[in-house]
């Protein structure tokens, strides 16, 4: 054979056989969805319809294996720790464990620019949904700053909650709490506030918090319009966690400022009008004011406190707990002010919804 022809037939297989390797590769990689690999966070578990909050954290590697650390059981105190191999097949994932037997097989759906995505599957007569979020290390600015509970309700239950949150751009925050005032016996003190710090990030609208030592976060689904904060998270019972926060930006309406007399007050939607009650509110600009309450049985007592005001609501920071904000909503309107507030609490009352009315001094 002539030589010539030899070199050029081999120099032609040569620079063939990458392309023929491309065509024709079975390579791993190419089984697996390139926006799968990463870690992830869960929101939820949807079981036959139920939407839970076991919290779980995914890591999906290049090479084709995973773990899964989860709390997927109501009060499971450690998280169990898997590891397995998965593999995808257009929009279908297949999870099998160390012996190659398939755990589970179903669909994924990646959205919000593939930074969630869906599962679906069946398994042991079960129906599976689970939401999970994607880690990219933001953080959103909108975030940074003092944020005050307004609102919290779970399922249909509405805890009296006293919440402030601080978060600051190194990712950390300090919480500020009370869990239900309702269930606390005589006055509101300090030895009744929890302070914890944990860590955050985001993904989208979503916020990821990871609670001093947990390895695990818990991840909430949230929108910030206008300086209002309103997330969703569900619990280990399968109940809808809904909670409203405010920012504290450190401003006043200055329509607030003035000495204002109590005209009436409600309780529980009943005016009641208490012989010899006298209250004023003395409101400065320098968000300092005075509560001075009179009655006939227990003469005159005053009150010290910070305020702050937005979106319709008045923060009270008190003298004597300032950590923690109390959440009043007020209506203006000429010379009537009112103040609406679930936190207040009568002896013989209770806690109730009570509504005051003052009329500005003259």
């Amino acid at each position: 054979m002539n030589k010539s022809i030899l070199i050029v037939g081999l120099v032609a297989m040569l620079l063939f056989a990458p392309a023929c390797e491309n065509l024709f590769s079975n390579d791993d990689e190419e089984e697996l969805n390139q926006n799968l690999i990463g870690v992830w966070y869960r929101y939820s578990l949807i079981k036959d319809g139920v939407q839970y909050g076991f919290p779980a954290l995914v890591k999906l590697l290049k090479n084709g294996s995973g773990t899964i650390e989860s709390l997927d059981e109501p009060d499971q105190e450690e998280p169990s720790f898997d590891s397995f191999v998965w593999a995808t097949d257009g929009a279908t994932i297949t999870i099998t464990d160390e012996n190659d037997s398939t755990v589970w097989s179903g669909s994924f759906t990646l959205s919000d620019n593939n930074t969630v995505v869906r599962f679906t599957y069946s398994s042991e007569g079960h129906s599976y949904d689970e939401i999970y979020v994607k880690y990219t290390g933001g953080k959103d600015a909108a975030l940074i700053g003092t944020w005050i509970m307004v609102n919290t309700k779970i399922g249909i239950e509405e805890p009296l909650t006293v919440q402030r949150i601080v978060f600051s751009q190194d990712g950390t925050a300090t919480d500020y709490r009370i869990d239900d005032l309702e269930e606390i016996q005589g006055d509101v003190t300090e030895q009744n506030l929890e302070i914890d710090i944990f860590t955050w990030n985001t993904s989208g609208n979503y916020l990821i918090v990871f609670d001093e030592g947990d390895q695990i976060p818990m991840v909430i689904q949230y929108s910030i319009n206008d300086a209002v904060f309103i997330g969703t998270a569900y619990n280990d019972e399968g109940l809808t966690e809904e909670f409203t926060f405010v920012k504290d930006t450190g401003e006043i309406d200055p329509v607030g400022v003035g000495t204002w007399l109590l005209s009436s007050v409600t309780i529980d939607g009943v005016q009641n009008p208490i012989p010899g009650l006298q209250i004023i509110l003395d409101l400065s600009d320098d968000m300092s004011g005075t509560w001075t309450v009179t009655t006939t049985f227990t003469g005159t007592q005053s009150y010290t406190f910070n305020w702050k005001t937005n979106s319709g609501y008045v923060f009270v920071y008190r003298s004597e707990m300032p950590q923690i904000a109390w959440v009043k909503k007020y209506q203006i309107s000429g010379n009537t002010m009112t103040l609406k507030t679930e936190t207040e609490y009568y002896e013989g009352y209770g806690w109730v919804t009570a509504e005051y009315t003052f009329t500005r001094s003259q």
